[in-house]
C-alpha cells in the first residue's frame, strides 16, 4: 500500500509540473517562430532593395549589416536549439528502447515518451528553419559581395572624357560658385522643430562637451610638450627623448581628439532621423575628413616638426623639415576637402563635369606636392647613418613616391580619373596609417626603455648592461607583437570592404579551429600550446637552476656528475614541454609514429652525423668517460671540459681559448683523461748534477724539498731515481704524486726554484754542456804567428842526408811535425800574398 501511494504521489507531482514546462516550451517555440519570421521579412526587404535600379554604397553597407545580424541571430538560435535537442535526446534515451510490437509499457512512461518525441520534432523543425534562414542570408551575402566587386571594377577601371576646353572649365567654376545657393535652397525649409530638433537637443550637451575635449587636447598637447617636460625625459638619450616628445604630442593631438570624434559620430548615428539618405553620407565624409586631418596634422608636427627642427624624426634638412611639413599639411587639406566636396556634389546632384574637374585638379596638385617632397635637396645625404637600413628604405620610398607622382597625372590625362583617385586615396591613407603606427611604436619603446629598463640614476642599479639589453630586447619584441596584432585588423578594415562582423567571424573561426581533413587547425590551440610550452619550459628551467644552486652543491657528488644530472634534467624538461604542447595543440601523439618514420629516413642520410653526435652526447652524460672540469687531451688539443652539450663538447684550453669537439670524436677516438678517477696525478722533475757531486746528498736534498710541499702526497711517497750517467752530468728524477693534477705546473715551478736555491747553498754544481779545445805545440804556433805578423823569413833548416832537399819538394820541412809543417806553409802563403800589418807594435808579442 505504501509503494502504491508513493508512486501515485510521484506521478501526481510529475503531472503538476508538466503544465508550466509545456507552457514554457510553447512560449519558447512561439518566440523562435517570431524571430525566424522577422528575419525572413528583413531578408525579403534586402532582396527587394538589391533588385532596384539604384544601388548606393550606403545601401550596400546597410544590407550587409542586416545580413550579418540575421546570420548571427540564426547561428545563436541554432546553437541553443541544438543544446535543447541534445538534452531531449538524452532524456529520451533514459526511457530505454520503445516496447516491441504486441508489448506495452507503463502509461506514465508512454506519455513521457510521446511528449519528448513531440518536443524533439518541434525543436528539429526550428533548427531546420534556422538553417534555411542561414542559407538565404549566405546567398544574399554572396550577392552583395558580387555587386560590390562589380561596382568597384566599374568605378576603378572606368574611363571618362576629361573636358580640357576653357569653356567647360568656365562652366565648372560658375557651377562651383553656385553650390552655396544650392545648399541654402535645398535645406532652407529644414524643420528643426520636429523630431530632428528634439534629437539634436538630446545630443547637443554631449557634442559640446566633446568639442571642448578636442580643443583641450589640441592645445594641452603642445603645452605639455613644450612647458612641462619631465626631468627624466631631459636626461634620457636623444633618440628616446625625441620619441617621447613626438609620441606625447601625437597622443594628445591625434588619438584623444580622434576618439572624441568617433564618440560624437556614434552619438549622431544612433539618432534615427539625423543621418538619413545622402545627408548621412555627407556627414560621414565630414567626420572622416576631419579625423584624417587630425592624424596627418599631428603626424607632421611629430615627425617633421617644422618650427622646432631639432626635434624632427625624419631625415630632412632644417629647411626641408619646414618645406615638406607645410606641403604635407597642404596636401592633407586638399585631400580632405576633396572628400567633402565630392560627397557634397553627389548629395546636391551637381553635374559630372564639376566632379571630374575637381578630381583632376586635386590629383594634379597633390602629385606636384608629392614630387617636390621627394626631391633629394630637402633630405640629408651625408650623415653617418646614410648606409643603414632605414636610410636605404627612405631613399627607395622617395623614389617610389616620385614615380607615383608622375603616374597619377598621366592616368588622369588618359581618362582613368577613378583609378588615379583610388591610388591617391589608398596612398594617403597608407602614409597616414604607417606614420601613426611608427610614431606609437617608437613612443611605446621609449616609455619602456625610460621607465622599465634604464635606472633613474647610474647608482640606482648595479645590473650589467647585458641584462638591460636582454630585457629591452624582449620588451621590444612584446611591443611589436601586440601592436602588429592590433594593426592588422585595423588595416583590413581601413583598406578593404570587409565589415567588422566578417572580420570578427573570420578571427573566431581561426581562433576556434578550421577543419582540414582529419586535422583541426585552431589558433587558440596553437596559442595555448605555445604558452604551455613556454610555461613548462620556464618551470623546468627554474627547477634546474634551483638544482644547480641549492641542491647539487650540498651533495657529495663531484662537479661532472652534478653537470650530468642537471643536463639530463634539462633534456627531460624540454621533452616534457614538447609533448604537453603537442597534446594541447590537439595533435594525436600516436601520429608521431608516422612523423618518426619520416624523420628516420632523413636520419639515415643527412642527419646521420647529427644523430651520432646526439647519441654520443647521451653516452657521455650516462657513461661519463669525461666530465665537466676534467683535464683531457684530444689529439693536439688539451684543456678543461667546460660544457657537454647535445651535439658537441666545449674544452677551454690553458690559453683561455675554446675548442668545440663533436661528441662522436670523444667516443670513437682515443682520449686521455687526467682526472677520470680522481684528481691526483704524478709530477716529474728531471735534474742533472756534476760528476763531482755527492749523489746521496743530492737524493736527501730532493726528498727533503718534496716532503715539505703540502700539495705533494706522502703516500705514495716521493722518490728520487738515479736515471743515468749523462754526457756531462749525473741524471736524477724527482717523482711525486699531487693531490690535484691541475697544480702540476705551479708545484713543479716552485720545486725547481727551491732546488736551485738549495743546490747553490749546498755547493752542488748543476753542469751545462761544454767543450774544451786543446792546441798541440802551442809555443811553436805562437812563434809562427808572431813571425808572420812581422814579415820575418823562415829560418833555414839544415838538410840531412836521409831527407830530400826542400827545393825538390813542396818547400816544407820534412823533419817538422805535421802541424808545424802546415803552419809554415800557411805562413809562406800569407807572406806571398803580402798580408798587411795588423797594426801591432814591432816590439810586441804579435799582432793585435
Amino acid at each position: 500500500m505504501a509503494t502504491i501511494m508513493s508512486a501515485f504521489l510521484i506521478g501526481g507531482s510529475a503531472s503538476a509540473q508538466d503544465v508550466p514546462q509545456e507552457k514554457t516550451q510553447k512560449i519558447e517555440l512561439e518566440k523562435s517562430q517570431k524571430l525566424i519570421s522577422g528575419w525572413n521579412d528583413r531578408l525579403d526587404e534586402v532582396d527587394t532593395a538589391l533588385n532596384s535600379d539604384e544601388i548606393t554604397g550606403r545601401l550596400l553597407n546597410e544590407s550587409r549589416s542586416t545580413v550579418e545580424e540575421v546570420t548571427e541571430g540564426a547561428a545563436t538560435l541554432q546553437s541553443s536549439a541544438a543544446d535543447r535537442l541534445n538534452r531531449l535526446n538524452t532524456a529520451l534515451g533514459k526511457l530505454g528502447e520503445p516496447p516491441a510490437e504486441g508489448k506495452t509499457e507503463a502509461p506514465a512512461v508512454a506519455e513521457e515518451r510521446e511528449r519528448l518525441n513531440k518536443d524533439i520534432a518541434e525543436i528539429s523543425g526550428v533548427i531546420k528553419q534556422g538553417e534555411l534562414v542561414d542559407f538565404r542570408a549566405t546567398e544574399i551575402s554572396d550577392r552583395l559581395a558580387q555587386i560590390s566587386r562589380e561596382r568597384f571594377t566599374r568605378r576603378i577601371l572606368g574611363r571618362v572624357d576629361v573636358p580640357w576646353d576653357a569653356e567647360s572649365w568656365g562652366q565648372v567654376w560658375s557651377g562651383a560658385i553656385e553650390l552655396p545657393d544650392m545648399v541654402r535652397s535645398r535645406y532652407a525649409d529644414l524643420d528643426l522643430e520636429g523630431p530632428i530638433g528634439d534629437q539634436l537637443s538630446e545630443i547637443a550637451p554631449g557634442l559640446v562637451l566633446l568639442t571642448f575635449v578636442v580643443m583641450a587636447a589640441l592645445i594641452g598637447g603642445e603645452v605639455v610638450v613644450l612647458r612641462w617636460l619631465p626631468e627624466r625625459w631631459r636626461n634620457a638619450p636623444k633618440e628616446d627623448r625625441v620619441s617621447l616628445i613626438s609620441g606625447t604630442r601625437f597622443v594628445f593631438t591625434a588619438l584623444v581628439p580622434g576618439v572624441a570624434l568617433l564618440v560624437a559620430y556614434q552619438m549622431v548615428d544612433r539618432q534615427p532621423d539625423l543621418l538619413v539618405g545622402s545627408m548621412g553620407d555627407f556627414v560621414y565624409q565630414c567626420f572622416a575628413a576631419l579625423l584624417f586631418l587630425l592624424f596627418v596634422g599631428a603626424a607632421i608636427r611629430s615627425i617633421y616638426s617644422p618650427f622646432s627642427p631639432g626635434m624632427r624624426r625624419a631625415g630632412t634638412t632644417e629647411t626641408g623639415s619646414r618645406v615638406i611639413g607645410i606641403l604635407s599639411l597642404f596636401a592633407a587639406v586638399i585631400y580632405a576637402s576633396d572628400l567633402v566636396l565630392l560627397q557634397g556634389a553627389t548629395t546636391l546632384g551637381t553635374s559630372l563635369e564639376i566632379a571630374l574637374v575637381q578630381s583632376v585638379s586635386n590629383v594634379f596638385l597633390i602629385s606636384i606636392i608629392l614630387f617636390v617632397s621627394s626631391l633629394g635637396v630637402f633630405w640629408e645625404h651625408g650623415g653617418p647613418d646614410r648606409h643603414e637600413l632605414w636610410a636605404k628604405v627612405e631613399r627607395r620610398l622617395r623614389r617610389g613616391l616620385r614615380s607615383i607622382s608622375i603616374l597619377l597625372p598621366v592616368l588622369s590625362v588618359l581618362g582613368y580619373v577613378a583609378l588615379a583617385r583610388f591610388i591617391l586615396e589608398n596612398l594617403m591613407m597608407a602614409m597616414a596609417f604607417v606614420t601613426s603606427y611608427w610614431l606609437l611604436r617608437g613612443y611605446a619603446r621609449a616609455l619602456v626603455h625610460t621607465y622599465l629598463v634604464r635606472p633613474s640614476s647610474p647608482d640606482d642599479d648595479g645590473t650589467s648592461d647585458a641584462v638591460h639589453g636582454t630585457l629591452y630586447f624582449w620588451l621590444r619584441v612584446t611591443i611589436d607583437v601586440v601592436m602588429f596584432t592590433i594593426a592588422v585588423p585595423l588595416a583590413v578594415l581601413i583598406f578593404t570592404d570587409i565589415a567588422w562582423a566578417d572580420l570578427l567571424d573570420a578571427a573566431e573561426k581561426a581562433f576556434i579551429g578550421i577543419q582540414v581533413g582529419g586535422i583541426n587547425f585552431s589558433l587558440r590551440a596553437i596559442l595555448i600550446a605555445i604558452l604551455l610550452f613556454l610555461a613548462v619550459l620556464g618551470v623546468m628551467r627554474f627547477f634546474q637552476r634551483m638544482l644547480n644552486t641549492r641542491v647539487l652543491p650540498n651533495t657529495k657528488l663531484d662537479q661532472g656528475l652534478q653537470h650530468s644530472v642537471s643536463a639530463i634534467f634539462g633534456y627531460v624538461g624540454i621533452c616534457l614541454a614538447v609533448l604537453l604542447a603537442i597534446s594541447a595543440a590537439g595533435m594525436d601523439l600516436s601520429n608521431l609514429a608516422i612523423i618518426a618514420g619520416a624523420i628516420s629516413v632523413g636520419i639515415g642520410f643527412g642527419m646521420q652525423s647529427i644523430v651520432s653526435n646526439f647519441v654520443s652526447g647521451l653516452i657521455l652524460l650516462i657513461e661519463r668517460p669525461i666530465k665537466v672540469g676534467d683535464w683531457i687531451v684530444v689529439g693536439a688539443d688539451q684543456g678543461l671540459v667546460k660544457d657537454i652539450r647535445v651535439r658537441a663538447t666545449e674544452i677551454e684550453t690553458f690559453d683561455r681559448s675554446s675548442v668545440v669537439i663533436p661528441n662522436s670524436e670523444l667516443i670513437s677516438n682515443r682520449v686521455m683523461n687526467w682526472t677520470l678517477k680522481d684528481r691526483s696525478g704524478r709530477g716529474i722533475i728531471r735534474i742533472g748534477v756534476s760528476y763531482g757531486s755527492d749523489a746521496n746528498k743530492v737524493r736527501e736534498i730532493l726528498l727533503e724539498i718534496a716532503d715539505k710541499r703540502r700539495e705533494i702526497l706522502s703516500y705514495p711517497a716521493p722518490q728520487v731515481v738515479f736515471i743515468d750517467f749523462g754526457a756531462s752530468s749525473l741524471d736524477f728524477e724527482l717523482r711525486y704524486f699531487l693531490r690535484d693534477i691541475g697544480d702540476v705546473l705551479a708545484v713543479g715551478s716552485a720545486v725547481r726554484f727551491e732546488i736551485l736555491e738549495r743546490f747553490r747553498a749546498e755547493g752542488v754544481e748543476i753542469p751545462f754542456p761544454q767543450q774544451d779545445v786543446h792546441f798541440r805545440d802551442i809555443e811553436k804556433l805562437a812563434a809562427a804567428i808572431r813571425d808572420a805578423g812581422h814579415g820575418n823569413p823562415k829560418p833555414v833548416i839544415e838538410a840531412k842526408d836521409d831527407i830530400p832537399d826542400a827545393s825538390e819538394g813542396d818547400g816544407t820541412d820534412p823533419a817538422a811535425p805535421p802541424s808545424v809543417a802546415k803552419d809554415e806553409n800557411r805562413d809562406k802563403d800569407a807572406a806571398a800574398r803580402s798580408i798587411p800589418d795588423a797594426g801591432g807594435d814591432p816590439d810586441a808579442d804579435g799582432p793585435r
